[in-house]
């Protein structure tokens, strides 16, 4: 590619990311300074990776984000519950595209096809993670915990259902998918679904077992905030500095570990 195409190329990507970021701000999918990581990751692989780059991270960005805007009534009994809303910070941002961004970066040093896969499988991870959470908690059937089975509340870290499971596997598939079109082999597609779903597992897993968990000291309720009810929280269990963005990044790296194992 001559410096005038690669030039070109750049200068579009600046431009679809801008566009993007600035419409995804006015529809509340990202804050600020969401929106100021989302733009700088965009630029980085709308601009250097191209489209079969830029439609992987385009379907995990859209359908996430249109998911989380879904049964707004069911999802609003959690906004005390869950540590993050459904607008994204830049925290959640690089929780789940920080490792896309560093693949692509190593592409454009050293184009290796592995980094495409790797870029996918992280990708997957986050996407599987992100489906199981918000289509799950629409549907009223109880969920047990990861780590024992046994019933509890909808939206405790580490709750696991059919119908999140199911969502989980198909998300994991969609990223899959959108590789397989720009020529992924088969065997890859089933590879990277199967790592990327089995990447969700791990972050309930971590969820149920190492992430931090609070209980309110006002109503007793079970949160992954520091403040609830405008006070502090007690710290029940996990680790204190262990968040849900955390967790997140362990997890992706778990798949990709995965994947190079059997890959």
């Amino acid at each position: 590619m001559t410096d005038s195409i690669r030039t070109g190329q750049i200068l579009l990507g600046g431009f679809l990311a801008l566009v993007i970021v600035l419409l995804s701000y006015k529809a509340k999918f990202l804050n600020r300074s969401g929106a100021f990581a989302t733009f700088i990751l965009a630029v980085l692989i709308f601009g250097f990776g191209g489209w079969k780059w830029s439609v992987p991270i385009l379907v995990f960005f859209i359908l996430s984000s249109l998911l989380s805007k879904t049964g707004k009534k069911r999802k609003e009994q959690f906004k005390n519950t869950f540590e993050k809303s459904g607008v994204r910070d830049y925290a959640q941002v690089i929780a789940n595209g920080g490792l896309a961004g560093l693949f692509i970066f190593l592409y454009i040093f050293k184009p290796l096809p592995m980094y495409y896969h790797l870029y996918l499988v992280s990708l997957a991870a986050a996407n599987a993670d992100t489906w199981a959470t918000e289509i799950g908690v629409l549907f009223k059937k109880t969920p047990r915990m990861i780590t024992t089975f046994k019933k509890v509340e909808p939206g405790i870290s580490g709750a696991v259902s059919i119908f999140g499971t199911g969502a989980s596997l198909l998300g994991s598939f969609a990223i899959a998918f959108s590789g397989y079109l720009f020529s992924l082999s088969f065997k890859n597609l089933v590879l990277i679904t199967l790592t990327g779903f089995f990447g969700s597992i791990i972050d309930s897993y971590f969820g149920a077992s190492i992430q931090g968990q609070y209980q309110c000291t006002i109503c007793n309720s079970y949160t992954e905030k520091h403040i609830h009810c405008k006070s502090a929280t007690k710290h029940i269990k996990g680790f204190n500095w262990l968040n849900n963005d955390l967790v997140n990044i362990l997890s992706a790296v778990f798949s990709i570990l995965i994947f190079l194992l059997f890959s």
